[in-house]
């Protein structure tokens, strides 16, 4: 399975599950299934994590660059 941008980007910036399931209000478990690609955030959800990240969900949701 391709890793999603969203998820590099969280890592990249220090942040936990936690952190953005606590900006985003939802659950980790859910922070877990969106960047692993397995469910898609709604749209309220979207909104807020392109907020957080300041990317676009195209960004977001991009395959993650290979930094090897």
């Amino acid at each position: 399975m391709q890793t999603l941008r969203i998820r590099q980007e969280r890592i990249n910036k220090g942040w936990t599950l936690g952190y953005v399931a606590d900006h985003t209000d939802i659950t980790n478990q859910s922070v877990s299934t969106i960047e692993r690609g397995i469910t898609k955030p709604s749209y309220e959800v979207l909104c807020k994590l392109e907020q957080l990240f300041n990317l676009t969900h195209h960004e977001l949701f991009a395959p993650a660059h290979d930094n090897s």
